[in-house]
């Protein structure tokens, strides 16, 4: 029997909707990681900032704000310990590799985020 039961309709066409466990957890954190910060109707303080970071100059602030921010996030989660964190900063992207242990499972799972600016060159 599953211990956390939610909703999706991401990547999936039809029903069932529902997610369980692990899967729940993940995209839980996605879910905040790759929405913008203040862009929650209602919840200011949801979301990451990562998404106006990156255009910034890429120096030793950008990874310790990116790192804070992935650290904050990952620790609003109470289901899942950040066991490593690695961040790789490119011209247009930022990516990030999680490993995420799963308290109630016992389990880890590395966890690999990417933000990435959109250029449209080209484009009327």
């Amino acid at each position: 029997m599953a211990t956390f039961k939610g909703f999706t309709t991401l990547d999936r066409v039809k029903a069932p909707f529902t997610i369980t466990d692990q899967e729940l957890i993940k995209r839980d954190l996605l879910n905040e990681f790759y929405t913008k910060k203040g862009e929650r109707v209602m919840r200011p303080n949801f979301g990451s900032i990562i998404w106006d970071l990156l255009m910034d100059p890429n120096d030793g602030d950008l990874v310790n704000a990116v790192t804070e921010d992935i650290q904050r996030i990952v620790a609003k989660e109470t289901r899942v310990e950040l066991v490593d964190l690695t961040v790789y900063v490119a011209d247009h992207a930022i990516s990030a590799d999680v490993l995420l242990k799963y308290l109630p499972f016992n389990n880890s799972e590395s966890l690999y985020l990417i933000f990435e600016k959109q250029i449209n060159e080209g484009i009327e």
